[in-house]
């Protein structure tokens, strides 16, 4: 992509985010005790609480309102305040997200064009506005999700890279912006450990750098989950801390019955706009790499099983970029392939 094409395609992803963020903002809402400012104030509810950057970031934004409302004010239909430096860090996490996928699939040896990336919209719009807030659903809003999509891609990049200088950083913030940060650490394992013989000892020999970096990565999340947790204890909120059952709104949805989560729970299998029916259908297509990520969903959906909501879609944060890879990456083999027959016949 030439330098023209590729400052037009940052400009639409800038448009692209600005759009996504003004009408996330417009039709969902933040639960009262687990909203950003609550956190900031360090006084939201438990498994709230523990997810402190975004809102932080914000709050440190504050000094610059006079600024922005010197310069925004004749644009923006309401008063510049907290809320709007929320709608800033969620504009500025969406573009890097769009604008590090193409690096992301290119590693993954899935050659794309970068306007391919804007097509991730689909999956996250549909789950995080429409399904959440616009269609059906709680509508809940929380700023710190999709800034966990940019750190899952940019982190899982600069861990296959080895970048270790530059991924660590990256990995404390992460940690310290929700706990689904420990998926970035079992993506990279997943995608680079080297098991040629099924031996413990050759196994480690070959991956011990590997190993090494997996362990110090899970010492430091874990210290920061029990150190935020220490730090507040005392707040209430320990109902959320317990998961719903899943298992009530899947008999919901067989017996058509309305849920909290959703008043029709039929919406729930339109998860994703339905591309998680991409890599199903092309599944020969998707070659080692495919197969690790499906296990990584695998994974990722029991962990929400045992420790989440599930029935409330915001909460499959990172699935939409596991999902969208094994789509894009099934896909463009199929065509791969179909393109060599043809040539063959």
């Amino acid at each position: 992509m030439n330098r023209k094409s590729y400052v037009s395609f940052l400009f639409v992803s800038l448009l692209v985010s600005v759009t996504f963020t003004y009408y996330y903002f417009l039709y969902t809402h933040e639960y009262p005790r687990g909203s950003s400012e609550e956190i900031a104030n360090f006084e939201a509810y438990k498994v709230f609480q523990t997810r402190i950057l975004i809102p932080y970031m914000a709050t440190l934004m504050s000094p610059t309102s006079p600024v922005l409302i010197y310069l925004f004010d004749w644009i923006v239909p309401y008063p510049i305040d907290y809320q709007v430096h929320l709608q800033i860090i969620n504009i500025s996490f969406l573009l890097l997200l769009l604008i590090s996928f193409p690096f992301l699939l290119r590693f993954l040896k899935c050659e794309s064009n970068n306007w391919l990336s804007l097509l991730l919209m689909i999956p996250i719009s549909w789950n995080y506005i429409f399904i959440n807030g616009f269609i059906d659903g709680t509508g809940l809003y929380y700023s710190y999700d999709i800034p966990s999509l940019s750190f899952f891609v940019i982190g899982l990049l600069l861990f296959c890279k080895k970048k270790w200088q530059w991924f660590y950083p990256i990995f404390i913030f992460s940690c310290l912006n929700r706990e689904t940060s420990c998926f970035i650490t079992l993506s990279g394992f997943v995608l680079l450990i080297n098991i040629d013989k099924y031996e413990i000892n050759e196994i480690f020999k070959k991956n011990k750098s590997l190993f090494y970096h997996v362990f110090l990565q899970a010492i430091i999340w874990t210290s920061i989950r029990l150190i935020l947790s220490y730090i507040f204890r005392n707040n209430p909120g320990d109902f959320f801390e317990e998961p719903h059952s899943i298992g009530e709104f899947i008999y919901c949805i067989y017996l058509k019955e309305s849920h909290w989560a959703m008043n029709n729970p039929r919406w729930f299998l339109s998860l994703f706009a339905g591309i998680w029916i991409i890599p199903l259908i092309f599944f020969r297509y998707l070659g080692p790499i495919g197969i690790k990520f499906l296990f990584i969903a695998l994974c990722y959906t029991v962990a929400l099983f045992l420790r989440s909501n599930m029935m409330e879609t915001r909460v499959y944060n990172e699935l939409n970029i596991i999902i969208s890879l094994c789509a894009f990456i099934s896909v463009k083999e199929w065509l791969f392939r179909n393109k060599i027959e043809d040539v063959k016949i």
